[in-house]
């Protein structure tokens, strides 16, 4: 008899976690255990059928739906909760076990509520790896652990004197050392950069890092033109940000398809970037932003002594992206490339054009959106 191996996930109604689950059902014949918190209008099972459905849509992926419905199993739980509030006699042995799931809050005030869900619901993942005896843990951490370094990040385990940015990568930190210290056989952490739409349709099924910086610009820029019209067409913002300075961004497809190329190639404990090998510059970035919002180029500075009460809005409003658009961080990739035998495995170019595509759909979604909502 064929012996079948069994995964969990969690996350899987999430961004990153929807499409791992995709590619482990696409490229393995695993059956993937999804930890679901149900809700009040929905149960875990419909939570879960109903992210993967509508993010295979969204990628043009047609033909899992027999996967989803047979080989996707809805565990209801609770990361807040130990061992997830999941019995794990009810489940069998799991080879290994995907923790994506996450908090992407920032706020220095919801310090104290990011750590209960990134590092205690990291603990509480690992309760439940150990009962369901996996010898294989997998986190999705995120690349800016690496804090206020920049310059080559290679991938190794977090240092002791890394100033983290924010609650969000400080929580991320604690909680990469609670799992190698959970003394797994093998463990693995992924760091994906910014995580963008998919590369053939650029859809997205969350909206943080690219869409969170072109959602504060579109934000400030409606507050604007309701008291001070189309003021922003004429007069520059000024941006404490790096013109020349490279920003790394992701499609998730890539994120997904390299770490599940990594667990396949049997790939050992180590850290695993998963980051573009080709950065736009911030400049390029923010310059076709600008255009599609029809607004003028930005001024580029470093401080805010020069700041108008605009100026001061826009910052406040994109607060949290602002150390990823100062400085370059060049993430080591060298060991996913050597595992999987394909230097590109990890490159998509973004130049303006292309970027006009990711930027496009959304702005698109989000205007189909508003007018579902009107």
């Amino acid at each position: 008899m064929t012996h079948v191996p069994h995964h969990l996930v969690t996350g899987a109604t999430g961004f990153v976690g929807g499409a791992l689950v995709l590619e482990l059902l696409a490229r393995t014949d695993a059956e993937i255990h999804c930890v679901v918190r149900p809700r009040q209008d929905l149960s875990a099972d419909e939570r879960l059928r109903s992210a993967l459905t509508t993010a295979a849509a969204s990628y043009g992926i047609t033909d899992l739906d027999e996967a989803i419905a047979t080989r996707c199993h809805a565990v209801a739980g609770d990361l807040t909760a130990e061992a997830c509030g999941v019995d794990a006699a009810a489940l069998p042995e799991v080879e290994q076990v995907w923790h994506v799931a996450a908090s992407l809050a920032y706020e220095e005030h919801r310090r104290e509520e990011i750590l209960r869900d990134n590092l205690g619901g990291t603990q509480h993942v690992l309760e439940l790896a150990r009962a369901l005896k996996s010898p294989t843990f997998n986190y999705v951490s995120t690349a800016y652990v690496a804090g206020d370094r920049t310059g080559f990040i290679p991938a190794e385990r977090v240092g002791e004197g890394v100033v983290s940015n924010n609650a969000y990568e400080h929580s991320k930190i604690q909680a990469e050392r609670a799992v190698y210290a959970a003394g797994f056989e093998r463990t693995r952490i992924f760091r994906p950069s910014i995580v963008i739409g998919h590369s053939r349709t650029f859809a997205a099924t969350s909206f943080t890092g690219l869409y969170g910086f072109v959602k504060g610009l579109q934000k400030a820029r409606s507050e604007v033109r309701a008291t001070l019209g189309d003021m922003l067409v004429f007069r520059p913002l000024r941006l404490r940000a790096t013109e020349d300075a490279l920003v790394n961004f992701i499609p998730v497809d890539l994120v997904v398809s390299a770490a599940v190329g990594v667990a396949l190639a049997d790939g050992p404990t180590d850290v695993y970037h998963l980051a573009n090998t080709e950065q736009p510059t911030v400049g390029d970035t923010l310059a076709e932003l600008c255009d599609q919002l029809a607004i003028k180029h930005p001024h580029y500075v470093d401080s805010t002594d020069e700041f108008t009460l605009i100026d001061e809005r826009v910052d406040e409003r994109v607060e949290f992206y602002r150390s990823y658009v100062n400085g370059t961080k060049e993430f080591d990739v060298a060991n996913v490339q050597k595992l999987l035998g394909d230097d590109d495995v990890l490159s998509h170019a973004l130049p303006r054009e292309r970027l006009a595509e990711f930027i496009g759909w959304y702005l698109e979604h989000h205007r189909a959106r508003k007018g579902k909502n009107a």
